[in-house]
């Protein structure tokens, strides 16, 4: 495949999954114009866990699989962003992947500080992950499902998947971890040194 053809591949894709986007939302952003700001809303109202400074120029919603190893990959591209202040990632977390992916997800958005339970997913990612908490789960294992719906309904099919503003103003999306040359425009300005 020519790399026109890949590129008019992708962009085609995603013109796609912003379109299944929009065609996708729940009936509170159906009454409203059928836009970016309204997918934007929905997003905001969802279950996520913030990952980043509160005053970060740039906020990245991304669905994230406790066990996601490509959601993992992300994360660790995204670091020095993060590290910088310049992006905060909420993640919005689903458990599509494993039997114990709803557990760990309802336990990280169920704890006390999610943003650390979640960093601590991640060190402890190669050996399976934090412990799911039965009590934290029975807690919050309902805001789990209404954000694997709401992945769903948006039409996304894969972790992570991803959605930012580009440098045009429209809102984009990536599924699946992105290659390293996309993560600037993804996160909105040149790696940090």
């Amino acid at each position: 495949m020519s790399p026109l053809n890949t590129g008019a591949y992708r962009l085609a894709a995603g013109l796609l999954l912003i379109l299944a986007l929009a065609l996708a939302l729940p009936a509170h952003a159906q009454q409203q114009t059928m836009d970016g700001d309204a997918i934007w809303q929905t997003l905001e109202d969802s279950n996520w866990v913030q990952d980043g400074a509160d005053d970060a120029d740039r906020i990245i919603y991304t669905f994230t699989d406790p066990n996601c190893p490509y959601c993992d990959q992300f994360r660790e591209q995204a670091a020095p962003w993060i590290e910088a202040g310049r992006v905060q990632l909420r993640h919005i977390m689903v458990g599509i992947i494993k039997r114990s992916s709803t557990p760990k997800a309802a336990t990280i958005l169920g704890s006390e500080d999610p943003e650390a339970k979640l960093a601590e997913n991640r060190k402890a990612y190669e050996s399976g992950g934090i412990e799911p908490d039965e009590a934290l789960v029975k807690e919050a294992e309902g805001q789990v499902r209404e954000n694997n719906f709401l992945m769903r309904d948006l039409g996304a099919r894969a972790t992570p998947t991803t959605i930012y503003w580009d440098g045009n103003g429209e809102l984009a999306a990536k599924q699946g971890a992105p290659r390293p040359r996309e993560m600037p425009a993804i996160m909105g300005s040149q790696k940090p040194e």
